[in-house]
């Protein structure tokens, strides 16, 4: 008999990758961000991609800045311009929040992807 995997998810909005963790690290600090907060802003034209803060959301960050996210409710991204980015919903779960790389052949460096 052969063992089942859980696939885990992964979301891409802009520049951002959102994964899937069975859980989350040990060691993160706790952040206490009002309103919303800022998971990756836009480069080229001053787009901001966003997550609310509210009851049932938790946000963490280890010591390399890297964001994590703990949510218990459904929990939208979006964007400032909505037009640039359809708001996604995230289920609840456990998630790393990172900038999407790229490699550049031109310069033979992995860069970070630029929205």
């Amino acid at each position: 008999m052969t063992k089942s995997k859980t696939k885990k998810r992964m979301y891409f909005h802009g520049e951002c990758v959102i994964a899937e963790l069975s859980a989350l690290p040990k060691n993160l600090k706790s952040r206490n961000d009002k309103d919303s907060i800022m998971i990756a802003e836009s480069e080229t034209i001053g787009n901001e991609h966003r997550i609310k803060v509210k009851e049932g959301v938790e946000f963490f960050e280890d010591n390399n800045g890297v964001l994590y996210m703990k949510n218990t409710v459904p929990t939208e991204i979006y964007c400032l311009h909505t037009e640039r980015h359809d708001t996604i919903i995230l289920p609840e779960g456990f998630w790393q929040i990172d900038k999407a790389v790229e490699y550049d052949y031109l310069s033979a460096k992995v860069v970070n992807v630029a929205d």
